[in-house]
């Protein structure tokens, strides 16, 4: 089980099996994606409006910089499976991936926030998430933890970062300061259809 570490100059990262083990215990149903429906069929829960618990939050270095998600919105954690290439696909979508009979889009979550690039290694994870009905895979640099955040920290995204839009907000934690992520609002529109448009060809 990762370390929940109070002390951040002896924090050390908890490797994607750890972590997604935690996740597991968490998050029990997370085998398939699903959106609840009211009884007219119209989504309970548009974009950007999704409930989002603070009590807990999966951590992943990008760049050097912290960033977290709600952990109930991340399904699992795996370490850097092979990509199938998609044509004109948004730059940010590296390819897809069959995880268990579902065509999973790929994000590379480096390149969506405009960071430079980097190369991908064996041990480089991903992060499957479930946004807007889908399932969507996020590459990032380096999983750190699943922590727990302060229940009054949470501070509004100030606009001196340019993706504060894309965000719900920072929090400080021993290790430093998360910058927590709104999935709803990250992952583009062209990321899921391109899962989609597979899917439909199958």
């Amino acid at each position: 089980m990762p370390r929940k570490t109070k002390n951040a100059e002896t924090a050390t990262p908890a490797t994607p099996e750890e972590v997604s083990a935690v996740v597991g215990d968490v998050v029990p149903d997370a085998v398939e994606p699903t959106v609840a429906t009211s009884a007219d069929g119209e989504s309970d829960v548009a974009a950007g409006e999704r409930p989002v618990h603070f009590a807990q939050a999966v951590t992943f270095k990008l760049d050097g910089q912290l960033y977290g998600l709600p952990i109930d919105v991340v399904q699992e954690i795996q370490q850097l499976v092979e990509f199938t290439p998609v044509p004109d696909a948004s730059t940010a979508v590296v390819g897809l991936i069959d995880l268990r009979g579902f065509v999973v889009p790929a994000i590379d979550l480096r390149t969506l926030l405009g960071l430079p690039s980097l190369e991908y290694t064996l041990e480089t994870p991903m992060v499957f998430c479930r946004v807007r009905g889908h399932v969507v895979c996020l590459v990032v640099d380096r999983v750190e933890d699943v922590v727990d955040l302060p229940t009054d920290g949470l501070q509004p995204p100030t606009s001196l970062y340019s993706m504060a839009d894309r965000m719900l907000g920072m929090v400080r934690i021993p290790r430093g300061l998360v910058l927590m992520l709104d999935i709803d609002r990250l992952v583009p529109e062209a990321a899921l259809a391109a899962a989609d448009a597979s899917t439909a060809g199958e």
